[in-house]
């Protein structure tokens, strides 16, 4: 037998080291200088001091963690929340809201300046939000303690789980909510089947949606549905199936209540009716806001057409087509894009379409790609909109208003609407998630 000699794994323990914070980033860290290094650190304000240890360090930047502060500035934010220390919902609760808004919009001027985007360092507009109350949407996760149902939000950076019956920046509706559905989860004989539960508090009536690993008996679903029922909740159960072709995993959304129509948004004028997976907008006033936005940047009107790329169920779709304006709505899910086209009939829209497309893939040479439009509206997730980007600056369409909720993505998407001819004729960021990182960024460009 030959054996290989293994030498033995050192262990490096990190030295703490004193920094003082002088500034917030965008993502709401502290920034301190030290040893020539520029040193990001959550949970410390500026003014503040503190003993810091390295948890990733790169040549000229680092990330560290506070393990004793030496002075606490008073200009922290008061605790709201028993669970702020330990709940990832409100990562950034301990900076005055006014004061975090504001270091989100100074970054994220300083990050499209560094990426070489010319703009006015004063913003066009911000949008603030209340930062009690203002979720309509949201999913807990769920476990099993000693045969306990208990739901909850995950700890910051963990998948531990916060274990809640109220949260204050949850609505009243899905607070009053959650104790009743807690209740009913601990009565299914299934409970240990349970996946995650998402709610959304719409306009109309309160949806809820349960994610199982394991189809429910009839009994449970039973149970489920007549709890909906006597609540006037709308309730759908999502059950796993394999492809019939590929044999991967699906999940299909099966209501288990008759009032689906009672579940809808208002945006602007229009209702948009939905199912309890829809994707809405989170912050209902600041959606208001937006979209409001977005019709004095397009400037709607009869004769003018307008391709709204990445339109979920048509959030911005509906309200430019009650204006006048001839919409196309272009998004990747099926069964989204066919309700959204209900909904433009609902509300006696024939001016507003819709039409299934991957915008990451090849789309370029479907029909609706080749027709002429007068103004275009992207609103991508996360990843960007790098391929519309570079097709809507091909079509030389005369005015883009792009919202992002991930800056760094519309840093390059930007830039390539530049290298194109376009010019920003206005910008500015909405709070859509306050006590968070999150910021959405809305610019506004023409030729």
């Amino acid at each position: 037998m030959v054996i290989f000699y293994k030498p033995k794994t050192k262990t490096v323990t990190q030295k703490a080291f004193e920094v003082e914070c002088v500034d917030l980033d965008l993502q709401g860290r502290g920034v301190a200088k030290k040893d020539n290094k520029t040193w990001f650190i959550y949970n410390l304000i500026p003014g503040e001091k503190a003993c810091v240890v390295p948890v990733a360090v790169k040549d000229k930047t680092g990330e560290a963690k506070v393990t004793k502060y030496i002075y606490k500035s008073d200009n922290r934010a008061k605790s709201q929340c028993p669970f702020e220390e330990s709940c990832g919902g409100c990562p950034l609760a301990y900076v005055k809201e006014d004061d975090l808004l504001a270091y989100k919009v100074k970054g994220l001027y300083q990050l499209l300046k560094k990426s070489g985007v010319a703009l006015n360092e004063t913003p066009s507009f911000v949008v603030n939000s209340n930062v009690l109350n203002y979720r309509r949407a949201c999913r807990l996760a769920i476990r099993i303690d000693h045969g306990k149902v208990t739901v909850g939000f995950r700890e910051g950076k963990s998948q531990k789980l916060v274990s809640l019956t109220t949260c204050k920046v949850l609505s009243a509706r899905i607070n009053e909510a959650i104790p009743k559905v807690i209740d009913l989860l601990n009565k299914l004989q299934g409970k240990r089947n349970l996946g995650h539960l998402e709610f959304i508090d719409s306009d109309g009536a309160l949806g809820i949606f349960l994610r199982v690993t394991e189809n429910l008996s009839d009994e449970d679903l039973e149970l489920i549905g007549s709890f909906g029922e006597e609540n006037s909740y709308v309730i759908s159960v999502g059950i796993p199936y394999k492809h019939e072709i590929d044999s991967s995993e699906q999940v299909k959304e099966i209501l288990l209540t008759d009032n689906e129509d009672a579940l809808f948004i208002n945006a602007s004028d229009c209702k948009i009716i939905c199912k309890p997976t829809a994707f809405v907008q989170v912050n209902k006033e600041v959606n208001k806001k937006l979209i409001k936005l977005v019709l004095d940047a397009v400037k709607p009107h009869h004769g003018m057409k307008v391709l709204d790329l990445f339109c979920g169920l048509g959030n911005f779709t509906l309200p430019l087509a009650k204006e006048g304006a001839e919409v196309l709505g272009i998004d990747i899910v099926a069964s989204m894009i066919k309700d959204a086209q209900k909904n433009a009939e609902l509300n006696d829209l024939h001016n507003a379409k819709f039409a299934v497309a991957d915008l990451e893939d090849d789309f370029e040479k479907q029909q609706w790609a080749k027709v002429k439009y007068d103004a275009v509206v992207l609103d991508p997730g996360r990843m960007g909109a790098k391929r519309a980007a570079l097709f809507v600056s091909k079509l030389k369409i005369p005015k883009i208003v792009m919202i992002s909720c991930n800056p760094l993505a519309a840093s390059r998407d930007i830039r390539e609407l530049i290298k194109s001819g376009y010019k920003i004729t206005a910008w500015g960021a909405l709070d859509m998630f306050p006590r968070t990182s999150h910021i959405e960024l809305m610019t506004v460009f023409s030729l």
